[in-house]
């Protein structure tokens, strides 16, 4: 009885701190960032519910997606868009998956396309022998994406409304499919470390300007690469980005692409490596409560 008493007033205490903690958090952001950022343009809604609930377990659980989308990647993309989906990058960084308009419109239109034209346009879930970008066939240093085997995105940060309690997004967008790709003489023409040139254009109003894609350089580090603040990307031809996620958010472009693990999870990984899978939307109060209770 003592003992239990115990955990008890632990878990309370802990309860009373991550509040207090939590208060401060959201205190410092609203201090920060204004309070008009649209939650509907990435997603979300004030009266929605939690993404990744239980009965979205599908979502997350790899032997139901399977079952549930039988191989139509493109509606596994658009579901988790729709409901606001996390991913658990780094092993707790939560970022909200969101899909630009013009990606949205040619994946649904690839979801029900049930013929061999359409499936061919299906994005792919590589092997977890693929897990990281060089590993992928045909792998070129460039700003090329297909929508099918890579795609084009950003990670931002600073975005207040944004699921997951960090402020932080994975925006996929859409590429220019008439694009063709081009080997380099010498990865040092392009001054950092292309091997091929993408002559794709900026087809997407919310998705890489003409700017990211000559300047992309995706296989370097963070810190050597050009961050964009919300009046770059504006000026650059995203007028809308404001709008969307707040004039403070700022963000990074990178290449994206699918694969698997050894569980069959499926994991959005950025060129550099870093990576996430959908999170099953456990909270850390749930956790804690574990954790002291054994639940």
């Amino acid at each position: 009885m003592t003992m239990l008493k115990l955990r008890a007033s632990l878990f309370i205490t802990s309860f009373i701190l991550l509040n207090h903690l939590a208060l401060a958090f959201n205190s410092n952001i609203s201090s920060r960032v204004p309070t008009s950022v649209s939650k509907s343009a990435i997603g979300m809604s004030s009266t929605a519910a939690a993404p990744n609930s239980e009965k979205k377990t599908h979502l997350y659980i790899p032997s139901e997606r399977d079952a549930y989308y039988e191989g139509n990647v493109a509606q596994y993309l658009l579901d988790l868009h729709d409901e606001g989906a996390t991913f658990n990058f780094c092993g707790g960084m939560m970022f909200q998956l969101v899909l630009s308009e013009k990606l949205q419109t040619h994946l649904k239109s690839v979801a029900a396309d049930s013929s061999s034209e359409g499936k061919s346009k299906q994005p792919i879930i590589h092997p977890a022998s693929q897990s990281l970008m060089p590993r992928t066939p045909d792998y070129k240093k460039s700003s090329f994406a297909d929508n099918i085997h890579s795609f084009h995105g950003r990670e931002l940060r600073k975005i207040p409304s944004a699921n997951g309690g960090m402020g932080f997004v994975l925006q996929l967008s859409y590429a220019d499919p008439s694009a063709t790709s081009e080997e380099v003489s010498s990865p040092s023409a392009t001054g950092k470390g292309a091997d091929a040139e993408w002559n794709g254009a900026a087809v997407d109003p919310q998705g890489w300007s003409k700017e990211e894609i000559a300047t992309y350089d995706g296989w370097r580090s963070d810190q050597f690469r050009q961050w964009r603040k919300c009046s770059m990307y504006e000026a650059e031809g995203y007028v809308t980005f404001g709008k969307e996620f707040g004039s403070e958010a700022f963000g990074l472009n990178h290449r994206f692409f699918l694969h698997l693990d050894n569980q069959n999870k499926m994991w959005l990984c950025a060129e550099d490596g870093c990576e996430g899978t959908p999170a099953d939307g456990t909270s850390l109060m749930k956790k804690l409560g574990g954790m002291l209770f054994g639940m």
